[in-house]
This record gives C-alpha cells, sequence and structure tokens, in this order.
C-alpha cells in the first residue's frame, strides 16, 4: 500500500435510519451474534457502513481518550496483503470490506502511564469492537474479530507511524454460512459474591430473567436449522 497517494472518494453518510434496517434488538443481538468467515460478494453500502462506525466511536473509553482509529479497506489487493499479515488467513479477504482497529498510544500513555498505554488502550478499542459487531450483525451483515496477525507486518501494510498499534481486523459484508450456537459456560460456574470463588446454588432463581439469553437462543434455533437446509439446496 503507498500511504503517499490521498484516496479521494466520498463517502455518502444518510443522516437518518431506516427502521428497516434495524433486525433485532440488543438482547438478540449479542444472542445470536456468531463469527463469520464465508462472505458473499455483494457490496456493503456505504450508509450501513458509517452507522458501525459510528457504533464504534460511541464506545465507552477511559477518561473519554477516544482513542480508536478506524481504517476502512476496500481495494482488493490491499484486502488481500491484510489477509497475509493476519497469519495467512487467505478467507479475511473474500470480505468486502474490513475495517482495521488501530490505538493511539500516546495520549493514554500521558495520562495513565504504563497502564494506561498498555491496558487501557486496549481495553477502549475492544469496547469498540464488540459495538461494531453487535451493530453489524443487527443490520443484517456479518464480522469476526480477527486479533491474530502479525503486527509489524500490519503495521507497515497500513502505514501505523510507531505509536500507533493494530488491534483487530474486522471482515464486513453478507454472510455465506450458518453457524451454530456455541456452548457457554452456566450462570453459576462465572459468577461469584463478594469474593473469588464464593458462589451462590441455585443462581437462576435468585437473579431476574438470568437466562434471557439462552431462551432467545432456543427461540431461533428452528429459524437456524431451517435456513442451513435452504442454504445446502440453495448449493446443490
Amino acid at each position: 500500500m503507498d500511504v503517499s497517494e490521498v484516496h479521494n472518494e466520498t463517502f455518502e453518510i444518510k443522516d437518518s435510519v431506516n427502521p428497516d434496517m434495524i433486525k433485532m434488538n440488543v438482547f438478540e443481538a449479542i444472542a445470536t451474534r456468531r463469527s463469520i468467515r464465508k462472505y458473499t460478494s455483494q457490496d456493503v453500502p456505504m450508509e450501513i457502513l458509517g452507522l458501525i462506525i459510528d457504533a464504534g466511536r460511541y464506545a465507552p473509553s477511559a477518561g473519554n481518550t477516544q482513542n480508536w482509529r478506524f481504517i476502512i479497506i476496500k481495494d482488493p489487493s490491499n484486502r488481500q496483503k491484510i489477509a497475509e499479515a493476519s497469519m495467512q488467513q487467505l478467507w479475511i479477504a473474500e470480505a468486502p470490506i474490513l475495517i482495521c482497529v488501530v490505538s493511539e498510544t500516546e495520549k493514554l500513555k500521558k495520562f495513565y502511564g504504563v497502564r494506561g498505554e498498555r491496558l487501557y488502550s486496549v481495553q477502549n478499542c475492544a469496547a469498540a469492537v464488540q459495538n461494531m459487531l453487535l451493530t453489524a450483525h443487527a443490520l443484517g451483515l456479518a464480522s469476526c474479530w480477527i486479533s491474530s496477525f502479525d503486527e509489524e507486518v500490519l503495521s507497515r501494510t497500513l502505514g501505523l507511524p510507531g505509536e500507533v498499534r493494530p488491534q483487530a481486523v474486522l471482515p464486513i459484508g453478507y454472510p455465506d454460512e450458518i453457524v451454530p450456537a456455541p456452548s457457554h459456560y452456566t450462570m453459576e460456574n462465572v459468577t461469584y459474591f463478594e469474593a473469588y470463588g464464593r458462589r451462590f446454588t441455585n443462581i437462576e432463581r435468585i437473579m431476574q430473567n438470568p437466562l434471557v439469553f439462552d431462551k432467545i437462543s432456543r427461540m431461533i434455533s428452528g429459524f437456524i436449522e431451517a435456513g442451513k437446509d435452504a442454504m445446502n439446496k440453495k448449493k446443490k
């Protein structure tokens, strides 16, 4: 990538959101989001991409430092370079758009020292990434959180200065696969009270609506199986 060249493409972002674009509420988005590694060739409208970027922009950050920066990659050759830098995960290049999330660390280091540079700068970007993943899914798109890459090669490919570190690569596109729900630990196994290791038994009876995400997942399982059958018939 020749960073000396200036790309002058104008992105037109609509001021209003068509309610029909929103496919689900936040509970459904959390419960049904999956890591997708196969995408159709259909392009992603820029106004939808703008919503995804905006969701990242609204994430919380330590001291409101907002150290995240988002690099949009559309050029096929550049997508290929990023896929190769991501430990040869070549399927990444098949997504029509990549969003590279990078962290400007200097401000965090200035205000919070080593902890800000090494921890807060990463946490802030992670919050932005999660916002974008859920928003993409709620809009009928798919993505996958990629953090396995050669940082030096990716930084060079993106033209990053020394104080900016890559945090994640997000392929964005329309899904071309249906992924089953992964297993999750029960609330009883991951929740403690007052101190580490101190459990409550029968936590489902104690906490209000504790299994809402499990209920949503079970509710849509039939639709997922139907979708699998339809996709298999289409491919045949």
